[in-house]
């Protein structure tokens, strides 16, 4: 029977590495393979998982999550960790995509080299870190899928009410893996912004340096958030912190929006791209604010808490970068279509 399972267990290795290797061979075979090869693009989605894989769990509590996903098995306890860990992992990796895009987008617009059709380019290659973040999302879900699967099968009883996560139960789950993780997340984003900007030369009315620090959208998104924290007066909470970052960022989106309807009536390139460096900027500060904020603050709390429902959290995680590739799409419209005087 055991030599049965061990066969079976085989076969079935074997029979996904023939469907990867069917996919991979399908794109090589299009013939348009080095679309979508991006060295730089894969280093940074493999560095920023790892940086906010670290940022939220420590290093045993990501051993494990690897070896229950290899068929370890393991208390209830445990087993609900580690699916949450890879369930994660597929939000960084969505979320790091999208923020790549973002940035990849800004850049962009920093020069004018090619004409219309070389920014074109250019913003289109920005998008490679969303399908980066998807693939690698899907890779991620499997063992999500498979974990969750397990812990419906050995549940015996119902979670109690949960309690607000404090300050001092989110320092006890902080550890020395968590501030590296932080330092290379940011480290791997400051690297990313640099390198791109190094090789731009600014010749365009939108300046990508500006649109990191745009002042109105740092107002909005990161001074209302903080509002809302501190009026709703819940302490430090992960999901108030993704809520607020969510909300300020598609309040700052839809602010930009208006100026653009505004200035496109006046025929103003200036305040047009004023407004495009609002509504991405907008985008980009929420995001950000997500990932390194909120989404670590509720990867802690997640292990202190008794209940462990997130819907909102969870509809954000997924449905907020979607939302930011709507508009950069939109964005990406606007700037290829001229105005005329």
């Amino acid at each position: 029977m055991s030599s049965n399972s061990h066969l079976n267990r085989i076969l079935k290795v074997l029979l996904r590495i023939l469907i990867i290797a069917a996919l991979v061979s399908a794109v090589i075979l299009s013939g348009r393979s080095t679309d979508f090869l991006s060295a730089p693009g894969l280093v940074y989605m493999l560095l920023g998982c790892a940086a906010m894989a670290l940022m939220g769990f420590s290093a045993s509590e990501i051993g494990l999550a690897f070896k229950h996903a290899a068929g370890r098995a393991g208390a209830r306890e445990e087993l609900q960790k580690s699916a949450y860990f890879w369930e994660t992992s597929v939000r960084n990796a969505w979320n790091l995509g999208v923020l790549g895009s973002i940035i990849g987008f800004i850049t962009a617009l920093g020069s004018s080299e090619g004409g219309l059709l070389g920014i074109m380019f250019r913003m289109s290659r920005s998008f490679l870190t969303t399908v980066y973040g998807m693939t690698l999302g899907v890779v991620f879900l499997v063992p999500a899928m498979k974990l969750i699967q397990k812990l419906k099968k050995t549940q015996q009883k119902e979670i109690s009410e949960a309690y607000e996560a404090s300050a001092e139960s989110i320092s006890k789950t902080f550890r020395f893996e968590n501030t590296f993780g932080y330092v290379l997340f940011i480290a791997v984003i400051g690297w990313t912004i640099i390198s791109s900007l190094s090789l731009m030369q600014v010749d365009s009315p939108i300046k990508p340096s500006q649109i990191f620090t745009y002042w109105p959208s740092l107002l909005v998104v990161l001074g209302g958030t903080i509002a809302i924290v501190v009026f709703i007066g819940n302490g430090i909470s992960g999901p108030l912190f993704t809520l607020g970052f969510a909300l300020t960022g598609l309040l700052g989106t839809l602010m930009g929006f208006v100026q653009v309807l505004l200035s496109w009536s006046t025929r103003n390139i200036k305040d047009v791209a004023s407004a495009l460096t609002f509504i991405i900027s907008s985008c980009f500060v929420a995001l950000l604010g997500i990932m390194l904020i909120g989404a670590p603050l509720e990867d802690h709390t997640f292990k202190a808490e008794k209940k462990r429902e997130r819907t909102l959290s969870r509809i954000i995680w997924f449905v907020f970068p979607m939302v930011v590739l709507i508009v950069l799409t939109l964005a990406f419209l606007l700037v290829i279509t001229p105005i005329k005087k």
